[in-house]
């Protein structure tokens, strides 16, 4: 998956923070949980105020995330 992400982070650029982590780690559990990550590999879009916006477990296409990103970013645009 981190082909896709890879891809994704570029295509979108600056717009915006892509942030991965590794479940092996004790550190990251709370936040893993506090979004229902309970899977690998997992994906959180998150708004701009920090709310999951759409939350995925297992493998995604780019075009699903790419969606998700898409609503996010131009709410107004997807919803039509």
């Amino acid at each position: 998956m981190e082909p896709i992400v890879h891809g994704l982070e570029a295509e979108f650029g600056e717009q915006l923070i892509v942030r991965r982590l590794d479940a092996n780690i004790h550190e990251n559990e709370a936040l893993e949980f506090s979004y229902g990550l309970r899977g690998h590999p997992a994906f959180a879009i998150l708004d701009k105020t920090g709310e999951a916006a759409a939350v995925y477990i297992g493998p995604q296409s780019a075009e699903t995330l790419r969606g998700a990103i898409t609503a996010v970013l131009n709410p107004l645009n997807s919803a039509r």
